[in-house]
């Protein structure tokens, strides 16, 4: 395998990184960075690159957000047959020594940290995006049955001899139930646009699942559950018939 190194790209669109780095980030941060780099350059954080049998592949620590960790990739089929590229099936191995001087002595475990599939999370987001869509726009089982009982209470007050005290206090309840119908229609309105918002992210920014075709060239972001206790990270990427693996160090830092 060829190993070496080259230059981030330029940044993505600042909306993108804005939803990148959406989320409820911790009082510490990881810093990652590949385990042989030099410092990083003026255009940003050095990035991976690993090379077999025409087929190229980079990949660069981005960012962490939340619990989550993103690396960029950039996948080119420089070979004269389709490669099946999915995510689902990276995974990383980490090192849980702290201390250790460099990937050649680290002790890997023999665990797997998997990718997200982002398969699976698109059809995920979908299905949530539709059932907060449909209770943000619709009347509840709920909803009905105090309107239904509000309209019969109206038309047999008289055989009850309600007072008008009683009126009113019947008319509040049935007014402060119908605000508490549309503030809940409000959350699940706000539910829905945060996850169209993430949908959009995982439909369009990340690495997804494709047959790399001879001269394309794809890329797009790999997302990892985050592991704070590891030294070193040693990513697998299967491409086709290959396995290209980045070693990256990692370490806990406050803010």
């Amino acid at each position: 395998m060829k190993i070496g190194f080259c230059m981030s790209r330029a940044a993505w669109p600042a909306v993108a990184l804005g939803l990148l780095l959406t989320g409820c980030a911790p009082s510490y941060y990881l810093s990652i960075r590949p385990s042989e780099a030099a410092e990083k350059g003026p255009d940003g954080p050095q990035t991976l690159f690993a090379a077999l049998d025409s087929i190229e592949m980079t990949v660069r620590f981005a960012h962490q957000r939340d619990k989550e960790l993103l690396f960029e990739a950039e996948i080119r089929n420089g070979s004269g047959r389709a490669v099946l590229v999915d995510p689902a099936q990276f995974y990383y191995q980490p090192a849980l020594a702290q201390g250790v001087a460099s990937t050649a002595n680290a002790a890997y475990g023999p665990s797997r940290i998997a990718a997200f599939d982002p398969e699976l999370k698109v059809e995920q987001l979908a299905t949530k995006l539709s059932t907060a869509d449909r209770k943000a726009t619709g009347t509840s089982v709920w909803e009905w049955l105090t309107m239904l009982s509000d309209v019969t209470a109206d038309v047999t007050a008289t055989k009850r001899k309600e007072t008008p005290k009683q009126e009113y206090e019947r008319k509040v309840q049935y007014d402060q139930s119908m605000q508490s119908f549309d503030d809940t229609r409000a959350r699940h309105a706000e539910t829905a646009d945060r996850t169209a918002l993430e949908l959009e992210l995982w439909q369009r920014k990340m690495l997804r699942r494709y047959l790399l075709q001879p001269g394309e060239l794809m890329h797009g972001y790999i997302v990892f559950p985050a592991l704070d206790q590891s030294a070193l990270l040693r990513l697998s990427t299967p491409i086709g018939p290959h396995n290209f693996t980045f070693d990256f160090e990692q370490q806990r830092k406050q803010y």
